[in-house]
């Protein structure tokens, strides 16, 4: 683990990120990363074309084209599952441009359909990341002179670790969407990716909304009122989802879908193999799952994850496994429900609801799988259990599951934000340091 240097005049240490590692594809996804922000420059200056003010100022249908010298997507092509962490500062810059960008010149090259599916809720991700950066850059300055601003600190990291989560399930999509043979150097064939697909762009916009809503309520608490920079930036994103795909319409289709895969959930086959740990990793290259894109690999899945923490004796875990075991009950109440109903209708509530539960048990499954994952490499923030503990803790209210557990800790989530907002660290997996 590579330290960033000390903040001044804090007794925090810096924010942990992921080490310089040697290049996961053809051009290096960090690396393109790097140039294309570099290439789109300072958002705050406001004779930048790719700053803020142009931007906001420009027609949505006369945005400007991407800078000279910048590659398109096809120098990522050999890990195209990496394809939003390449993007991520334009999707972070604006949801506007992002849709401009990637229908066009950056994507011309052969990316499966579901991963080119999933950057609408990467962009809107990385969007959100930026906001929520800088708000607890506001919350952790006014706690010096303002106690009572701390009130905001477990909301923001609670925010935070609904981000981790979305994350990890976009990420697990992305690979999933992008599956290939070890042995083939061609271009990635679309072996499957759809359901999980479908559960991203129903579940993270849903999400992500709700975040958006707790952001709107500290700053607008703090003091920032709706002519502010950062209640304009979110105004803007709401505004702009809908040219990213994650707005309520194309959320509400992609729930449609996740009922329908209900139905094919209760065919009496063979339960899939669960997934193995190379899936859940966020770096590294493409492994094949024959069959792992479905509501009953995932169901395996957390069996799985379940059997693994009953035997880990690291920090956190014994927490974890509680977590797991009601959530696993739930499961079996979740496949008996299925069961119960001959065929799911979209137009039925109940059915929609039981897309909801299932929905969120595939986010439990990412977020345990990336945690363990992570973990079983090199210790880092992400490996360690606070964030996988707050965010299970949020999974199993928001199913509105009794367990015995205590409310999980937000204080070394906040320290991790906090740290990272300070510091000019992304809210991504990766902890990324942006330039701006």
């Amino acid at each position: 683990m590579v330290l960033t240097r000390p903040l001044p005049g804090t007794d925090r240490h810096p924010a942990s990120s992921t080490p310089a590692r040697p290049a996961d594809d053809a051009f290096g996804a960090a690396r393109y990363a790097a140039l294309l922000e570099a290439l789109l420059g300072d958002p705050r200056d406001r004779a930048n074309p790719y700053g803020r003010a142009a931007l906001w100022a420009a027609d949505p249908g006369a945005l400007p084209a991407p800078p000279a010298g910048l590659p398109d997507a096809a120098h990522v092509r050999a890990a195209p599952w990496q394809i939003a962490r390449a993007l991520r500062p334009l999707l972070r810059r604006d949801l506007a441009l992002a849709h401009a960008w990637t229908t066009g010149p950056l994507l011309n090259t052969v990316v499966p359909p579901a991963a080119v599916a999933l950057l609408g809720p990467g962009a809107l991700l990385a969007s959100t990341a930026g906001v929520l950066r800088g708000a607890t850059r506001i919350v952790d300055g006014l706690c010096a002179y303002e106690p009572g601003a701390g009130q905001w600190r477990p909301v923001l990291a609670s925010a935070f670790a609904d981000l981790l989560a979305c994350e990890s399930l976009t990420a697990v999509a992305l690979r999933s969407s992008t599956q290939r043979t070890p042995d083939t150097d061609g271009p990635a064939s679309a072996q499957g990716g759809q359901w999980l697909t479908d559960v991203v762009g129903y579940l993270v916009p849903q999400l992500l909304d709700e975040l958006l809503g707790d952001l709107e309520l500290v700053l607008n608490e703090c003091g920032f009122g709706a002519d502010t920079l950062e209640r304009r930036t979110l105004a803007r994103i709401q505004r702009d989802k809908v040219f990213a795909g994650a707005d309520w319409s194309t959320a509400r289709n992609a729930q449609a879908r996740v009922v329908c895969a209900l139905n094919a959930a209760n065919n009496p086959r063979p339960p899939h193999a669960p997934y193995p740990a190379e899936l859940f990793r966020i770096t590294g290259g493409i492994t094949t799952v024959p069959g792992s894109d479905s509501p009953r690999a995932w169901a395996g899945a957390l069996t799985a994850a379940g059997e693994r923490l009953a035997d880990d004796s690291r920090p956190g875990t014994a927490a974890l496994s509680r977590l797991v075991r009601r959530l696993l009950v739930e499961q079996r109440e979740l496949q008996l429900a299925r069961v119960a109903g001959a065929v799911h209708d979209p137009a039925d509530p109940a059915a929609r609801a039981l897309a909801d539960r299932q929905a969120l048990l595939a986010l439990a499954v990412a977020v345990l799988g990336v945690w363990d994952a992570v973990a079983g490499t090199h210790p880092s923030f992400l490996g360690g259990s606070d964030w996988a503990l707050l965010t299970l803790g949020r999974i199993t209210g928001r199913l509105a599951l009794l367990v015995s557990d205590r409310t999980p800790e937000t204080s070394p989530v906040w320290d991790e934000l906090a740290r990272r907002a300070a510091d000019r660290v992304d809210c991504d997996l990766y902890a990324t340091r942006t330039a701006w």
